[in-house]
Parts: C-alpha cells; sequence; structure tokens
C-alpha cells in the first residue's frame, strides 16, 4: 500500500478516536521516535544493568510507574 494511502488510513482511524485514545496514539508516536535516540538506548541498557543487579541480589524490580517518573 503506498505510504499516502496509509498516512490517510491512519488520519481516518485517529479522527474516529476518543480524546484519550488520540493522546495515546501520540505518546506511543513519540515513543516510537525517541527509541531510536542514543540516549534513551544507553537509559535503557543502564536500567536493565541495574535491574539484573539486583534480581541476582534477591531484591525486587523496580515498578514500571518508578520507571517512568524518572525519565520524565
Amino acid at each position: 500500500m503506498p505510504v499516502t494511502l496509509l498516512k490517510e488510513k491512519l488520519m481516518e482511524d485517529i479522527a474516529s478516536l476518543p480524546e484519550k485514545k488520540i493522546k495515546d496514539v501520540i505518546d506511543f508516536v513519540e515513543y516510537l521516535k525517541l527509541k531510536e535516540d542514543d540516549w534513551f538506548i544507553a537509559f535503557v541498557n543502564k536500567r536493565s544493568s541495574i535491574a539484573k543487579k539486583q534480581r541476582r541480589a534477591g531484591r525486587k524490580f523496580t515498578k514500571l510507574e518508578d520507571l517512568q517518573k524518572e525519565y520524565r
């Protein structure tokens, strides 16, 4: 399917969503852009390393909410 048609379909699908879902779509698009940035990859690798060390030490993993607070 050509890119133009894909974009049109996406816009139509988004237009039919409630406001909350539109915000979720925007957040997801931002995430897709973000996950390609070197600093984000380094951040994820650092947090993964910390989580592995904590797991080996018998500690609990950091909650998703806490990770999100640290990221923002």
